[in-house]
């Protein structure tokens, strides 16, 4: 598991106590290279700990994981229970 977003919100930094962005480059090649190596890469605080409010960020997020850190897989988390409309 690794953090990766498009800006580096709630990533690795190079100084985490600073708690700026994270260095979303250097997160990028390590993905890389751990899947070269072999790996499978999880992607986790895709939404920044739900920093991303809109729709678009969300998106870019996932589309910034999956196209062009080359993730496997990611979680998302939840800050509330909703309810389905669906009725299973």
């Amino acid at each position: 598991m690794i953090r990766v977003n498009h800006n580096g919100t709630k990533m690795d930094a190079e100084d985490y106590a600073t708690r700026g962005p994270g260095n979303v480059s250097e997160v990028v090649n390590h993905v890389k290279q751990v899947r070269t190596d072999g790996m499978g890469v999880i992607s986790m605080k895709l939404v920044g700990e739900g920093a991303f409010t809109t729709r678009e960020d969300r998106k870019a997020a996932m589309r910034f994981a999956f196209k062009n850190a080359g993730v496997d897989c990611v979680t998302v988390g939840y800050k509330k229970h909703g309810r389905s409309r669906r009725s299973y």
